[in-house]
């Protein structure tokens, strides 16, 4: 259909529009009028992505000068193919319109997902590794173990890129287009990237430094960026500039300094030449540097040799190993240790006799000497990468990051002390990003209360709303439990950790729930660890073998590929009416990425409060940051992370106007104003306060078979709800 909004016409693919679809675009539409950027939370399953693509696939045919680019940033791989659809379906709507466009649209990812050598494929958990190994620059082409595909990319990249005609690139077109043409589909795509209309990859190709510096030089101002899904965009940014060592990383940092200074003092003379080449290399850029741009990017002389750079790295790692082992003995009587990076830089500097210059270069030096000694394999390098990069942060940023030593008792590391250099301002990855583009758009179903993000990203939006859903009929019910059946307080707070009568309870009202949803039910959990103590209880107790009666039971595993098969074999026990039940995890795979449309899912509940843990030392002191920098406090922001997370959850159960679905709080504390204020709108409107919020698991149970008893009636989408081509 086509419809113009103020002067700009847009072609929606569909027949019909809702009325939240168009309030979103015209809000889009706002933000990229005003050149500037914007937040705008829409529900789950209601068209935002679709309305989203052909707003601004509009906005690029219309108005060329003004905007050049769409960047549209996805977390998954799954999620990057689905937006390279929704615009292979906009961009097919705007042909049969008549406009032909002449788009690319081009999908980016790693070389593992785009990989067609069945030689590197079959390496599995090396490909990347091994196609470095086998395309790098300084390779003789014809030699054993290259790469036939890259070669032939090298030969004519820019012909084949060229005779390409203009259409939707996903990855799995790529690697097919890359089979008939025996061509590398990963630096095809990089290739493409750089004239393409609209590009969809990983959000860390913009946040992450060690990856953005690679693609930074083929950008341009004019572009619009999408974050979508950005309601955790603030834990991406904090992740990417945290950098994490213990003594195992450490050696075998000093394992790879062995293996370069192997090379270094090598007698050929193929290798001398090289490290002679380097040499003059930086000296001539030195020279060439303008006066004003000497402390920019120039390798300090200290480190310009090669040999001094390996004397200045040892000194380094001796004496992170000293700080480290020092922190160790101290954390015998304590539970973590906290230094700035002031006084740890200048205590490091002391003790290893280092300047701050070479510190922050060390980074750049280090891959400068790993390409001239022909180090393909540089993952293998990756703990000093890790050490380079850790003091590098440390010195160039004296805010918002802390240094911290405590006990790292999870992932098979019992008791290995670990040394992090932790960031707690996610704004810091993004400042760049807002100030290179000219528009950039955070956008999900679930960013309320939306303005907290300006405060933690530090940026002013020129449009942040919050867009409500129209519901003909109520197909979503949300429900509050505090109590069990006998008064009993359902929580998962700490304190009663360890009481049986809780455990029992959320148990029994599982098992109730078994009996009355049919087909798809997903529990979600606040931990792993908390599941586990839960499912020993109700395994004794016998509720999982009753639940297992009534549904076949999968428990999410923190393997990847287990959970991924899982998934599988529940969504095939939901299509032959046997019925399944997930229990997963608030904050995994499954939380974030997976939707559970139609019958997938008919019932999410929350079990217990999936609050972050309040004495955790990096979450101390990230809240810490936040009250004294924006103000927020640390009982704000633990809530709204607890309920951002949960709405998430919740959110996987609508995937459509026609969908419906049951989304269960299971947690007194949910039933608090400060939290229900923290809610989405299109959620909270539809909790019915006086039969559906801090109500026993009894009467909760009652409301779950009268809604499904209700949605089994026939069910027509009222005319009013949406425009169509006659109406709008």
């Amino acid at each position: 259909m086509k419809f113009v909004i103020d002067d700009l016409e847009v072609i929606f693919p569909y027949k019909f529009l809702y009325k939240e679809q168009l309030e979103y675009m015209q809000a889009l539409k706002q933000t990229l009028d005003e050149k500037g950027h914007g937040i705008l939370e829409m529900p789950t399953g209601t068209g935002k992505t679709v309305s989203l693509l052909a707003l601004i696939i509009a906005y690029l045919a219309q108005r060329p000068n003004s905007v050049k680019k769409l960047i549209y940033c996805t977390r998954t791989v799954v999620e990057m193919e689905k937006t390279l659809e929704e615009v292979r379906l906009v961009l097919k709507a705007r042909k049969a319109e008549g406009l032909n466009d002449n788009f690319t649209a081009v999908g980016l990812s790693s070389r593992k997902n785009l990989c067609i050598n069945p030689d590197v494929v079959n390496q599995k958990d090396r490909v990347d590794a091994e196609c470095r190994r086998r395309t790098a620059e300084w390779v003789k082409r014809g030699q054993s173990e290259t790469c036939i595909f890259y070669e032939n990319y090298e030969k004519s990249a820019k012909e084949t890129i060229a005779n390409l005609p203009n259409d939707v690139y996903s990855l799995n077109d790529l690697r097919k287009n890359g089979a008939y043409s025996v061509q590398c589909p990963y630096f095809t795509a990089r290739e493409m990237i750089k004239k393409a209309n609209i590009v969809v990859y990983n959000y860390l190709y913009l946040i992450d430094p060690a990856v953005s510096s690679q693609l930074s030089k083929d950008q341009i101002k004019e572009s619009i960026v999408v974050f979508d899904e950005a309601h955790n965009i603030d834990d991406v940014c904090i992740e990417a500039y945290t950098v994490r060592l213990n003594k195992p990383i450490l050696a075998e940092a000093i394992n790879n300094l062995k293996v370069v200074e192997t090379q270094i003092q090598s007698e050929t003379n193929e290798i001398q030449n090289r490290l002679n080449e380097e040499y003059k290399k930086l000296i001539k850029n030195l020279e060439n540097k303008p006066q004003g741009e000497l402390n920019q990017m120039v390798i300090p002389g200290q480190i310009r040799k090669a040999r001094n750079f390996i004397d200045f790295m040892k000194r380094v790692i001796n004496s992170l190993r000293k700080k480290l082992k020092d922190n160790s003995e101290a954390l015998k009587t304590s539970h973590a240790i906290l230094h700035n990076t002031k006084g740890f830089t200048e205590e490091i500097q002391k003790e290893g006799n280092l300047d701050i210059d070479s510190l922050k270069q060390c980074g750049e030096r280090l891959n400068l000497l790993l390409n001239t000694l022909q180090i393909a394999e540089t993952d293998k390098f990756r703990p000093l990468s890790s050490v380079a990069q850790f003091v590098m942060y440390l010195v160039q940023y004296q805010e918002g990051f802390k240094v911290i030593f405590q006990s790292n008792n999870y992932e098979g590391t019992l008791n290995e002390k670990l040394m992090t250099l932790a960031c707690f301002d996610s704004s810091l990855a993004m400042k760049n990003i807002f100030a290179q583009f000219q528009s950039v758009i955070l956008t999900s179903g679930t960013m309320s209360p939306i303005e907290i993000y300006p405060k933690i990203l530090d940026f002013k939006p020129v449009v942040a709303k919050s867009i409500d859903i129209e519901l003909t009929r109520n197909s979503i019910q949300p429900i509050i439990v505090s109590m069990s059946e006998d008064g009993t307080e359902l929580t998962s707070e700490f304190t009663l950790r360890n009481n049986e009568d809780v455990s029992r309870n959320y148990g029994n009202f599982l098992l109730e729930l078994s009996e009355n949803v049919p087909d798809g039910l997903i529990v979600f959990m606040p931990s792993y660890s908390r599941m586990e103590e839960w499912a020993r209880q109700w395994q004794k107790d016998k509720y999982l073998e009753q639940i297992s009666k009534n549904k076949v039971l999968f428990i999410e595993s923190k393997d990847v590929t287990e959970t991924s098969q899982k998934l599988q074999q529940y969504r095939k026990c939901c299509d032959v009416g046997r019925g399944a039940a997930l229990f997963s995890i608030a904050r995994g795979k499954i939380a974030e990425g997976i939707d559970f449309e139609g019958h997938y899912g008919r019932c999410v509940a929350v079990i217990g409060f999936p609050a972050l843990n309040s004495k955790d030392t990096l979450i101390l002191e990230r809240c810490k940051f936040l009250e004294e920098k924006f103000k927020i406090t640390k009982n704000d922001f633990i809530e709204f992370d607890a309920m951002r997370q949960t709405c998430q959850c919740l959110g996987r159960v609508l995937r459509g106007k026609q969908d419906y679905g049951i989304m269960i709080m299971a947690d007194k504390r949910f039933a608090q104003k400060s939290k229900l204020q923290k809610m989405p709108r299109w959620i909270y409107k539809q909790l019915d306060q006086s039969r559906c919020l801090n109500i026993t698991s009894e009467t909760a149970i009652t409301v779950v078979r009268d809604f499904f008893r209700q949605m089994a009636q026939p069910f027509k989408i009222a005319d009013n709800s949406y425009f169509t081509q006659d109406t709008l």
